[in-house]
């Protein structure tokens, strides 16, 4: 599978994101099919204009492509 099927198929089951906080600090909360991710907002290049394709792309670099 190729680098931008595998990031389709993140697209096809990303169902959305959130800006969330705790006592350390603020992260991204995304839920990704069964799954829920916690990441670093300075991963985000701009969380008001963050794409789909940005966000799975971002998901695939830094999480599956090691």
């Amino acid at each position: 599978m190729t680098r931008e099927q595998r990031i389709a198929n993140i697209v096809a089951d990303l169902e959305g994101w959130e800006v969330k906080s705790d006592d350390n600090g603020s992260y991204l909360e995304v839920k990704l099919g069964e799954f829920l991710l916690e990441m670093d907002l300075s991963d985000m290049p701009s969380i008001e204009t963050l794409t789909k394709e940005e966000l799975a792309t971002i998901i695939f670099d830094n999480y599956l492509e090691q």
